[in-house]
């Protein structure tokens, strides 16, 4: 067993494979990498299945005539265990004289007879690619023939003849009259009868055969002269046929000699083709090619059928349909654009299957001109202004123009692969720029389509098949044998997750290639000052407050604004706000507040702070960050917006860089906002530096010699005593500023209540004192509050921070999903040597420095277990449901062949089925089939099985009767179980 080569148009896999690493690298997606993974597992199944179907295959016997002409058609019958078909092909002295699929039992494969010669050996060389036919795997083995007489065919000059010494007549060569006889003569009825004949003349004049009987009192004789040691044996030889025939066809008896050698007696036209294939063998020239000469990159492969059925076509056209919309409805195109497409692609499949009707410069130029359609309607070319817009204007949009060209090629095997892998490419693109919830059941639903269409495309072609007899005598093993794939696909599941458990989670996307969109241009009345979702001032004017809102798309948050009073809380919903492709979960900052006055937080003014022109911003540090640190580099971060947000730009704490097409305004708080707000459909990246600081680091940090901010303890004058009495028991005793915060977010969340419907102070009331000791109810705003002036208190510098968090993550798309319910605020402390670090009680974010992102097996397997463990009745019912319908559907299809065929039908087919075992040919007899079973006890009862069908097929008389059934079918059911000798 050694592998063959690879299939046409699988090297068009691997180009597609490399290229969807190529758009892992560019987009960080961990929905690449997983597809990436699972092609990687499904080539190597498909490599290894090859081997293991060749394994359960072998061939016991090949059977043929014993006479035959080299070139004349010949039927060779193999016999052969083959639960998968495999191709075969029958070599005769390195003649290929057969070629077909093997089915299991005895399959007739119609060829030729091999050049002239006595053959007593034929080798059979069978291969198979598996289910999925990438890679072709070959066995060979050699048998001994019944021997094979392959004689020339006769030669148009025949060799030269005399007619024996005792004849009267003299001698005479007998081709003088050849064609005479064809008119007024005599003709053998069939070959190798010498006495019946048909009489021309009276068959010609009476319009209907006349056959004679040849009486002589004389037989003739005719000796025929063979001349060895030619140039060209194979030539002498059929001239001595011709000669031969033309003796026989006279009626006359034909002898052979060699030179002057003595005569030989050829009594039959059998005889005399069996002389002239032992006559003087010849040599026969190499017909095999020096590796240095074969082809490397072209030539045929080793695949035997190149022809592609028509309904394999249309399942291609399917599986090319999904990426195609796919990737094209999240750049933005609408049901225009995706039919357009549909239709294209559904017109390639229609002109593919009409070949050869089509001619191909017709086909080749219908597919040009509907990718140039299609490139027409999906390119923009003013939307394309560098390597970023291009890589969402036009790259894409090339590849869906190509996909629908190659379509139009898709006239065999490799050309349907060529488009498969196009498909697959396409599918890896829509997988680097989807981010919501379709990705992974499209994914899923491309995989599975692509799979079928390679199995469609790999499948013998049903419309070439040769007779085959199948061994239906064992329906159990079929069944079981019906469950590997199945088996197999579970094998290549938990091989994918095992490999993608030691794959981390991308930590971003290549440097190069940055995503950065704006679906539109919304520029806001101000540069640099905060704005509503449609650019227009907030209410009261840039920098004042009133507790403005921005109107954050999904129900507005007052945290998004330059005041933050922390009694509104906007009615949020659950509308996803963002997505954003990030290793680790973070606080997407927004805004920070610095002033409290016992009831509202505000921004410090900094008059707008400054900005920069686009798309790539170097951001500097920001008040409090610390970059001389351990610190970690380039945490990247993609934002997909799904609503309207207003010009705040989030990103994690100590951005860095943003890429974002508009300008961005950063100001020294930390703060980014745009001269732009962010609709729906917008993207950008950040990249952010975070501090890698432990819960062990802050324990140890100590404010001794810094000199802190008075802003940033400042406290109003609301605050009352039993607010700084709390503060001050809890801190009594901590051994750090970090275990004093731990003890405050304890005691909040002992003593608290989270309840977005908790009272509101009353007019005066401070906010702070009044969630502590009398509501003791509130939602992050009153919890974020407290923390930060009882920190304050103590001489801890902290401020406000305001944005989203992350509530889950889709692990397929590799995204953290905020909700506008996931809007918060929350605290940032400052930690000498570590600049600001957020805490939060409500928050399930955990410090940068102990946060680890799971590789994306480990995150898959939570993910799935996490599916499982809510919808188990739900799962469990599903998979009883399916198995009850499988074996309904095996039930009806088993009742539906009884009575379509009758009971005694259906013995008739176990009863040819067992015969095939035992190497029956395909289409004998029940007689003939009868004699295959060479036990005693075996061949009597087989005898009288045939005998019984035989008679309920033909016999007029015949009656039904259930004890005779009954005895049949216990002769069927031993003759079943009775193994193959030969």
């Amino acid at each position: 067993m050694r592998p063959v080569g690879l299939a046409r148009g699988v090297t068009a896999f691997l180009a597609a494979w490399f290229g969807g690493v190529l758009i892992a690298l560019l987009t960080g997606a961990t929905a690449v990498v997983i597809l990436l993974v699972v092609g990687f597992v499904a080539a190597v199944a498909a490599a290894i299945s090859g081997p293991i179907w060749l394994r359960h295959a072998e061939v016991h016997e090949v059977r043929t005539a014993t006479v035959a002409t080299a070139g004349d058609e010949l039927t060779w019958t193999v016999r052969a265990r083959s639960p998968r078909p495999v191709h075969a092909v029958v070599t005769v002295a390195g003649d290929e004289v057969a070629a077909g699929w093997l089915a299991d039992g005895t399959t007739a494969l119609v060829g030729r007879a091999p050049h002239r010669g006595v053959h007593e050996q034929v080798s059979v060389r069978w291969t198979t690619a598996g289910r999925m036919g990438m890679l072709w795997w070959r066995r060979q083995q050699t048998f001994a023939l019944s021997t094979l007489w392959s004689g020339p065919a006769p030669h148009p000059e025949p060799a030269s003849a005399v007619r024996a010494p005792d004849d009267p007549e003299g001698a005479a060569a007998p081709s003088h009259r050849t064609g005479h006889d064809d008119v007024d003569g005599v003709r053998q009825w069939r070959d190798g009868d010498e006495v019946t004949a048909v009489h021309w003349p009276s068959t010609m004049r009476l319009g209907e055969f006349v056959v004679r009987q040849r009486q002589r009192d004389h037989e003739e004789q005719w000796v025929v002269t063979a001349r060895s040691g030619t140039d060209d044996p194979d030539a002498e030889a059929a001239r001595v046929r011709r000669a031969l025939d033309d003796c026989m066809s006279r009626g006359a008896t034909a002898a052979v000699r060699v030179d002057d050698g003595p005569a030989e007696d050829l009594p039959s036209a059998a005889d005399v083709v069996q002389w002239c294939a032992a006559f003087e063998p010849s040599a026969r020239p190499s017909t095999r090619v020096p590796f240095w000469r074969r082809p490397v990159l072209a030539g045929p492969g080793p695949e035997p059928d190149l022809s592609l059925e028509p309904w394999a076509r249309w399942v291609v056209a399917a599986a090319s349909m999904l990426p195609l919309a796919m990737l094209l409805q999240p750049l933005g195109y609408g049901t225009f654009e995706l039919a357009a497409a549909a239709l294209a692609a559904a017109a390639a499949a229609f002109v593919t299957t009409r070949q050869p009707e089509v001619k191909p410069w017709l086909r080749q130029l219908a597919g040009l001109v509907a990718g140039a359609a299609i490139a027409m309607v999906l390119i923009d070319f003013a939307a394309i202004s560098g390597v970023m817009t291009a890589m969402r204007y036009l790259m894409p949009q090339a590849l869906v123009a190509l996909c629908i060209v190659q379509g139009f090629e898709c006239t065999e095997r490799r050309g349907a692969r060529v488009a498969l892998a196009c498909a697959a490419l396409l599918t890896t693109y829509a997988a680097g720029v989807r981010v919501d919830r379709a990705l992974g059941p499209m994914m899923f639903g491309a995989v599975v389509l692509m799979g079928l269409a390679h199995a469609t495309i790999t499948r013998p072609d049903r419309r070439r098949q040769t007779a085959v007899g199948l061994d239906e005598a064992a329906p159990v093993r079929h069944s079981l044998r019906s469950t590997v794939p199945l088996a197999g696909l579970g094998l290549a599941t938990v091989a994918a997750i095992g490999l993608l458990a030691v794959i981390p989670v991308p930590q971003g996307p290549a440097q190069l290639t940055l995503p950065s969109w704006l679906s539109e241009q919304r520029p806001v009345a101000f540069p640099g000052d905060l704005a509503t979702v449609d650019g227009s001032p907030l209410l009261g004017g840039p920098l004042q407050g009133g507790g403005s809102r921005t109107g954050a798309g999904a129900g507005g948050y007052p945290g998004f604004s330059n005041t933050m009073n922390t009694s509104l809380r906007g009615d949020l919903g659950d509308d996803v706000v963002m997505r954003v492709r990030a290793p680790s979960p973070d606080f997407w900052r927004g805004q920070t507040f610095t002033r409290f006055d016992g009831t509202s937080w505000y921004v410090e003014q900094y008059a707008g702070g400054e900005g920069n022109e686009g798309p790539d911003h170097r951001i500097p540090p920001a008040e409090g960050d610390l970059y001389d640190l351990p610190v970690e580099p380039d945490f990247t971060q993609t934002y997909f917006i799904e609503v309207d947000l207003p010009n705040i730009v989030f990103a994690a704490p100590q951005a860095m860089r943003v890429i974002l097409d508009g300008n961005v305004w950063y100001r020294p708080d930390g703060a980014l906002r745009s001269d732009f707000v962010l609709p729906a459909g917008s993207a950008y990246t950040v990249q952010s530096r975070r501090s890698l600081a432990t819960a062990d680091d802050l324990r140890l940090a100590s404010y001794d010699g810094y000199r802190i901010p008075t802003k940033y303890l400042q406290v109003p004058k609301s605050t009352s005593d039993r607010t700084r009495a709390l503060a001050q028991e809890l801190a009594t005793g901590s051994p750090s500023t970090y275990d004093t915060i731990l003890r405050i977010q304890d005691w909040l969340g002992a003593n608290t209540e989270y309840d977005l419907n908790a009272p509101v102070p009353p007019s005066g009331a401070d906010a702070v004192d009044h969630f502590l000791f009398e509501s003791q109810r509130g939602f992050c705003e009153q919890i974020a509050s407290s923390t930060a002036i009882m920190l304050r208190t103590l001489g801890v510098p902290a401020r406000i921070a305001t944005g989203y968090v992350p509530s889950e993550r889709d692990q397929i798309a590799g995204v953290w999903i905020s909700r506008a319910s996931d809007a918060h605020a929350w605290v940032e402390v400052w930690f000498p040597d570590h600049g600001w670090v957020a805490f939060d009680p409500t928050a399930s974010v955990p410090l940068s420095g102990e946060s680890t992102a799971d590789s994306i097996g480990g995150a898959l397997v939570k993910a799935f277990g996490a599916v499982v463990g809510d919808h188990l009745p739900l799962i469990v019912g599903s998979l009883v449901t399916l198995g009850a319908l499988l074996v309904v559907v095996r039930a009806v299809t088993a009742w539906w062949r009884r009575r379509r065929r009758g009971r005694w039908g259906v013995l008739q087919d176990r009863f040819v089925a067992a015969a095939l075992v035992q190497g029956a040919p395909p289409n004998a007899g029940n007689g003939e089939l009868a004699e295959q079973f060479i036990d005693a006890e075996a061949a009597q009862i087989a005898a009288e099985v045939a005998r019984t069908l035989d008679e309920c097929a033909f016999s007029p008389s015949w009656q039904d009767d259930d004890a005779r059934y009954e005895r049949v079918s216990g002769g069927v059911a031993v003759l079943e179980r009775v193994r193959s000798v030969r």
